[in-house]
C-alpha cells in the first residue's frame, strides 16, 4: 500500500486542472445532498462535485459515452478520479478509495420539486423533450452484452446486495439466470421453476438505458429539459428495463406517471415481474 493516498485520474477535460480533495475541501463547497456513502456539493457557480465511497467512476464513463454519441443534455464532465488507498476500515466505509466526479452545474430545477407548478401544455412539452431523448438513447447501437459501458458490470441495485456475479453478461439468458439463481438462494420453498418460467417468458432486445428516470433526475428551466442527471445505473439492458425501473418506485400521487406512459414504451407485465424480483433482491 502506498505511504500516502494517490489521485488516479480516469478523465480530465481539455483546459481543466485536477482539483485535489484537499483543494476541494478548502473551497468550502455547499453541500446540496447527502446519501449512503455519496455527497453532492456545489464547488463554484458552475461546478458540481459528486464524491464519496459509493460514487462511481462508471457513472463518469457512462456520461462520457452518451455525450460523445448523442445530443442528449447531460452535465459536462470536467474531471473524474479515484483517491486512495485511505487508512480506514473497509467494513465501515465499503472502500479504501473515494471517487470524485467534477461536472457542470446545470441551472434549473428538478421535476421532483417543480412538476406540480407546470400547466398541462407545459408538461406535454417537457414530456415531448424526454421522449426525444429516450428514443435517441435507445437507438444507440447495441454491443451485444448486458452491463455498463466498455463491457463493465451491471450496476443496477437488483444485483448490488444479493450477489457478486454482476457480469457483464453475454445475453439476456445469462442475465436472467443470475437473477433467478440469486432470487432462489434468498427465498424459501420450491419457487425456482415458477420464477424461472416468469423471467424467461419473453425475449427482449438490448438497448441503452438510463435506469433511474424519475422526476428528481430531470432538470428543467423555462419549461424545457436542460439535463438528465444521475447516470450511475445506466448501461445495456433488456428493452423493458427503463419502464420497469421508472415505475418501480412510482406512487402515482400526481400525473407524472400518466405522462411517462407517453415517454416510454410500456411493458406492464415485465414491470410487475421486476417488482416481484426486487421485493426479494433489494
Amino acid at each position: 500500500m502506498p505511504s500516502s493516498p494517490q489521485i488516479n485520474v480516469l478523465y480530465l477535460a481539455p483546459g481543466q486542472e485536477i482539483v485535489s480533495p484537499k483543494q476541494f475541501r478548502a473551497s468550502n463547497p455547499e453541500i446540496l445532498a447527502t446519501g449512503a456513502g455519496t455527497q453532492l456539493a456545489k464547488m463554484t457557480l458552475s461546478m458540481l462535485v459528486k464524491y464519496g465511497t459509493h460514487a462511481s467512476l462508471i457513472e463518469a464513463k457512462n456520461m462520457l459515452y452518451v455525450t460523445e454519441r448523442t445530443s442528449i443534455p447531460i452535465p459536462r464532465l470536467f474531471a473524474a478520479y479515484a483517491y486512495g488507498p485511505l487508512d480506514r476500515d473497509v467494513a465501515d466505509f465499503g472502500s479504501v478509495y473515494d471517487t470524485y466526479i467534477f461536472m457542470e452545474f446545470v441551472e434549473g430545477e428538478d421535476l421532483g420539486k417543480s412538476w406540480g407548478t407546470y400547466t398541462s401544455t407545459e408538461k406535454q412539452i417537457i414530456s415531448t423533450d424526454l421522449k426525444k431523448h429516450m428514443t435517441e438513447l435507445r437507438s444507440l447501437s447495441a454491443p451485444g452484452y448486458i452491463g455498463s459501458v466498455h463491457e463493465g458490470p451491471v450496476t443496477d441495485v437488483i444485483l448490488e446486495w444479493s450477489t457478486t456475479s454482476r457480469g457483464p453478461f453475454k445475453s439476456e439468458g445469462d442475465f436472467n439466470a443470475t437473477i433467478v439463481d440469486t432470487f432462489v438462494a434468498k427465498s424459501k420453498g420450491q419457487i425456482g421453476p415458477y420464477i424461472r418460467g416468469m423471467v424467461d417468458a419473453h425475449k427482449h432486445g438490448i438497448v441503452f438505458t438510463h435506469g433511474d428516470l424519475r422526476p428528481d433526475n430531470v432538470i428543467v428551466k423555462n419549461g424545457r429539459v436542460m439535463a438528465i442527471i444521475d447516470w450511475e445505473m445506466a448501461g445495456w439492458y433488456p428493452d423493458y428495463w427503463e419502464f420497469a425501473k421508472a415505475f418501480y418506485l412510482e406512487v402515482f400521487m400526481n400525473d407524472w406517471a400518466s405522462h411517462l406512459l407517453g415517454v416510454l414504451t410500456p411493458y406492464y407485465c415485465e414491470q410487475l415481474m421486476h417488482a416481484k424480483l426486487m421485493s426479494v433482491l433489494w
